[in-house]
């Protein structure tokens, strides 16, 4: 997990805080807690500063495992990550709540500037594979052989598809939350990582893992 962040004293831009590691989030929604945000974004909405900071510490993590299990690079996922909360930091005054977790539009923020880079001609996906010391040059070698694999069966599923695994596992959303962000029914959602699942099982065969999804870039 990320280091919390005391954003109340720095100007938000490019370069913003952003975990080294890709964290993953879960969190039951109450209507206790969702009350509580709706109060810290009011109060980021009339300029509290720390209010910001405090919904920046909250979902940081998950926005940078979300754009690391899309791109599988962790300098994108960081670019990403920082350029989402500047925009959230630049438009939060304009932001209106609608009864739904704020981290709902900060999802689609990421997800947009992911669309917009891949629709660049240099956009490239590389799997990024973390070494252990204590892991031979052949362990090291058929560890990222798989995570690659993972990685092209993941790239022949549709773009709904791959966005709903993202949310669902690499960011540990449950199927209502990630309906949210998508703006999708909860059915629909579950279709499609159903859909998913299917499709790379089929690929993958013996070697499918559902914990291989929460980051592809390395495994498990």
């Amino acid at each position: 997990m990320a280091a919390q962040a005391d954003l109340s004293e720095v100007e938000p831009g490019p370069d913003l805080p952003v975990p080294s590691v890709a964290g993953r989030w879960r969190r039951s929604r109450t209507p206790e807690s969702l009350e509580e945000e709706r109060h810290i974004v009011l109060a980021a909405k009339g300029g509290d500063r720390s209010a910001f900071a405090q919904l920046y510490n909250q979902y940081v993590d998950a926005i940078h495992a979300y754009a690391y299990h899309q791109t599988g690079n962790r300098e994108r996922a960081e670019d990403v990550t920082a350029t989402t909360f500047a925009r959230a930091f630049e438009e939060i005054a304009r932001f209106e709540w609608r009864g739904v977790p704020y981290s709902a539009w900060l999802y689609r923020v990421a997800s947009n500037l992911l669309a917009r880079e891949r629709r660049r001609p240099r956009w490239i996906e590389l799997p990024e594979v973390t070494v252990d010391p204590g892991e031979g040059p052949e362990d090291a070698a058929l560890r990222g052989e798989r995570a690659s694999r993972v990685r092209s069966a993941l790239r022949q599923l549709s773009a709904d598809q791959r966005r709903a695994v993202a949310l669902r596992y690499g960011s540990g959303l449950r199927n209502g939350e990630v309906a949210t962000v998508m703006g999708k029914s909860e059915g629909a959602v579950k279709l499609l990582i159903f859909r998913a699942t299917r499709s790379l099982r089929q690929r993958l065969g013996p070697e499918f893992d559902e914990r291989a999804l929460a980051k592809p870039g390395a495994e498990p």
